[in-house]
């Protein structure tokens, strides 16, 4: 007998697994944000986002002044500095983020240039990675700043450089000394930035560089327990459920390890894996019974 329901059911189960496998089902995750939510000292710290950003704090760089959370942003509070003056191409914001495991970084934020006291007018972003790395260019950044938030940067896309790295620096920095007044900047001139959000998609792809025989993964399917072993010390296992959601994250430095599955309901997983000396994971998929 002809079941339409079925037919219907088996197409949309063979189009999500194969959204699972090439990684598009998983939606972007924050990996880290300023908001500066309280107006006090402590908004130099991250947030939102995944823990590891939690203690990533926002600064300035080249002689600008320390920074002062308690002014008005575009919501609540914002990231207030002086002392642009002379600044052109030395003086900047700057944070730092992991994107370990993440991939398509994008990045948004919004600026201005104070009314009374105007601040710098031109500014650009710029990446490194790691600390011994090469300031660069973000496409897409070139800002101009007024009297007003309109200074916005919408998940512009972070070169692929800045995927899957323990420390990304990313920085706005001035590129004239004209302020948003039009005259040159002085000391007192004021430059504001306010919600900032660093997002990232998981990585999903299998490494090329291990064979399977080097990484066994069993049993499959599982019931109360995951046994992963590798020809090199695990550094990370991490588990996903279906909406890309991390439920198990532990750090072996061991070439096996067994993870305990009592908590999990049942279902479809994604268990990633970090191998020492690569810097790439091994994903793949497994069920619980």
């Amino acid at each position: 007998m002809f079941n339409l329901n079925s037919i219907i059911m088996k197409n949309f189960t063979f189009l999500f697994l194969a959204m699972m496998l090439s990684g598009n089902i998983f939606a972007q995750t924050l990996l880290a944000k300023w908001t500066f939510p309280t107006g006090t000292a402590t908004d130099s710290l991250a947030d939102g986002g995944i823990t590891v950003n939690l203690s990533r704090a926002i600064n300035t760089g080249g002689g600008v002044s320390a920074i002062d959370f308690s002014t008005n942003g575009y919501t609540t509070k914002a990231a207030k500095a002086t002392q642009w003056d002379n600044g052109m191409d030395t003086k900047y914001w700057i944070i730092d983020v992991s994107t370990v495991g993440y991939d398509s970084i994008t990045l948004s934020s919004k600026q201005q240039s104070g009314g009374s006291y105007p601040g710098p007018r031109d500014f650009k972003v710029q990446y490194k990675s790691g600390g011994s790395g090469t300031w660069t260019d973000v496409p897409g950044t070139t800002l101009v700043l007024d009297n007003n938030w309109s200074a916005i940067l919408d998940n512009v896309p972070l070169p692929s450089d800045c995927n899957n790295k323990n420390h990304i620096y990313l920085r706005w920095i001035m590129t004239s000394n004209t302020s948003s007044g039009g005259g040159t900047i002085l000391p007192t001139g004021i430059s504001k930035i306010d919600d900032i959000f660093v997002n990232g998609k998981i990585i999903t792809g299998i490494n090329e560089r291990y064979a399977v025989k080097d990484i066994h993964i069993f049993p499959i399917p599982a019931k109360d327990k995951l046994n992963i072993s590798a020809g090199e010390n695990i550094i990370s296992v991490s588990v996903y459920d279906v909406i890309g959601k991390k439920v198990i994250e532990v750090k072996p430095d061991n070439c096996s390890i067994s993870i305990n599955l009592m908590n999990l309901k049942k279902g479809l997983y994604f268990v990633q894996i970090y191998v020492k000396n690569c810097n790439k994971p091994y994903m793949r998929k497994f069920t619980v019974e």
